[in-house]
């Protein structure tokens, strides 16, 4: 009975977390990455139905290369995933809703297996405070809504090594094809998956001594197969490697190794690339809110103080410090604050759900031997709002601009500006300057937003919510990924156009110069602040 009601709890958190993810996606901005996986997830769908008409093109060179030649830089199953639903709800929802929700069902799960893995070890409570945990983390929470492939990497992350963990007593080899099943469908959703090997294998070398039922050979035979059988299902479902198979996978081996178009960082006031090794343990610490940060440190404590041969908690600290480990090492070539540890958020919000509920009955022990019954009987709730609050707040303020979150250990986001941190990326601000756009900007008027931008904005034209009338500045020889959508734009230079959106991303102002030194004698005709910190401009060139 026990086992059915964490079935229907963790249910019940992922419906839960589907229908806030829903409610709130409407004000968030579309991000600079989502309009090349959108255009991927509709050509990569028409493609199915190619196969299922004319199954010789479609597995021809030819038919590949006209549907998965678009952002073959990445592994397709999510986009695939994401076009499924998108092509399912678009008669519900507006576009990037439809576009977005698969997604933020994947989050929906994401919730409801964290809510599962935790309660089974530690209590329904402790399942239900580590959803919560998760979902007050407002750079998480963001991402959360997106048409991106970081989230689905934290899920797919998340997901394999809790199958990992709750079958780690199943003898039959089955088993362990299920767990290099699910490897290889990883490496087909994000290359973060990768290390979902190595972070195993350090629980394996870190959990002093496997409980009962859980064979060392065994593990390692679980290890080899994945480790076979991972690549294999990775390639089966890329349709852009059945054809120079070689060549390609060397193609993108190297893009995501040394081949990479470079993306540099902003961090502590100056660009880095790559930045020194502590960048993501401090922009961890920095993003995240402070209670979650510590009630995680106390599960931590919790977890191993018990002395549980192989304790789950083993696992998740390893999970968490995995993806940090991989950025230190300055070999990645492209950066962009937290968004590619996007794994480690669930896991430290597995651990503060363990924390939540060891501190929860400490205060509820103490306040029982006081003879306080009534407040010790609360001690637990108040303590999860506590915990939850301060962030919520925080979130509240700042929405939908949460990607401009920061934590009280720096001072929030007027604190890390003063630290040299980015103020905010991935141009979701440009939402906030379209109704002025729209309302005031005479017909044919080019727009310009930072080099390389210019799909968002198209986006939005497409959809509807920038004027048809308006033509967007192109980065020079750079075209649209959304053209054969038919988007159209112009190419001009900021010099050449009649507006411009400045996003605060000091990232991008540090590598076009030109956009600070055009804005320096002009003044905004409109300001998005936070907390008295700008987030974005927009100019008009004759102001």
């Amino acid at each position: 009975m026990a086992h059915k009601s964490s079935i229907l709890v963790a249910l019940l958190s992922g419906v839960l977390t589907l229908l806030l993810l829903l409610a709130t996606a409407g004000p968030i901005g579309l991000t600079w990455d989502e309009p090349a996986y959108i255009a991927a997830s509709e050509l990569y769908i028409e493609w199915f139905d190619q196969l299922r008409h004319s199954p010789g093109y479609a597995l021809s060179e030819a038919g590949i290369r006209t549907y998965w030649d678009i952002n073959h830089e990445h592994p397709p199953l999510n986009k695939i995933w994401s076009g499924l639903i998108w092509m399912l709800s678009r008669g519900v929802l507006d576009d990037l809703t439809a576009h977005r929700l698969g997604n933020m069902l994947l989050v929906g799960l994401l919730a409801a297996m964290l809510c599962y893995s935790v309660g089974r070890s530690y209590g329904p409570w402790a399942g239900i405070a580590a959803v919560l945990a998760l979902l007050s983390m407002p750079r998480f929470f963001f991402h959360a809504h997106l048409a991106a492939l970081d989230v689905p990497g934290a899920v797919a992350f998340f997901g394999i090594t809790a199958l990992f963990w709750h079958t780690r007593e199943r003898r039959h080899i089955a088993w362990d094809l299920l767990l290099a099943l699910a490897w290889g469908a990883g490496l087909a959703t994000k290359i973060n998956a990768a290390f979902v090997l190595p972070t195993l294998g350090l629980w394996l070398l870190a959990a002093w001594r496997l409980p009962r039922g859980v064979a060392f050979g065994r593990m390692l035979r679980r290890l080899l197969l994945m480790t076979i059988g991972g690549p294999l299902v990775f390639v089966a479902l890329w349709p852009w490697l059945y054809h120079d198979t070689v060549a390609r996978i060397d193609g993108y081996i190297r893009f995501i190794t040394v081949d990479h178009w470079q993306i540099g960082q902003w961090y502590l006031g100056e660009f880095f690339m790559p930045p020194p090794w502590h960048f993501p343990f401090v922009m961890a610490v920095a993003v995240t809110p402070l209670l979650i940060f510590g009630l995680a440190l106390v599960g931590l404590w919790r977890g191993l103080r018990s002395m549980q041969p192989g304790a789950p908690v083993v696992l998740w600290m390893c999970g968490a410090i995995m993806p940090l480990l991989a950025l230190t090492t300055g070999r990645t070539m492209v950066y962009d604050n937290e968004r590619l540890f996007m794994p480690f958020f669930p896991y430290l919000a597995a651990l503060a759900g363990v924390g939540i509920v060891a501190v929860g009955q400490y205060g509820a022990q103490w306040l029982a031997a006081r003879g306080a019954a009534v407040l010790a009987r609360g001690a637990l709730p108040l303590l999860l709002l506590a915990a939850l609050l301060p962030q919520s707040i925080a979130a509240v303020r700042l929405f939908p601009h949460t990607l401009s979150y920061y934590s009280a250990v720096v001072g929030g986001l007027p604190g890390a500006v003063r630290l040299g941190l980015e103020t905010t990326y991935w141009c979701e601000v440009y939402a906030a300057a379209l109704p002025l756009i729209n309302a005031e900007t005479p017909p044919g008027a080019v727009i310009w937003a930072e080099p390389w931008s210019h799909d968002v904005l198209l986006y939005y034209q497409l959809q509807g919510r920038l004027r048809p009338d308006l033509r967007v500045a192109l980065t020079r020889g750079a075209g649209s990924i959304l053209a054969f959508k038919g988007a159209a734009g112009l190419e001009a230079d900021i010099g050449e156009s009649d507006y411009v959106i400045v996003a605060q991303r000091e990232t991008g102002l540090h590598v076009n110069p030109q956009i600070t030194a055009w804005a320096a004698n002009r003044t905004p005709i409109l300001v998005l602040e936070r907390d008295g910190v700008r987030l974005m401009a927009l100019y008009a060139a004759g102001a």
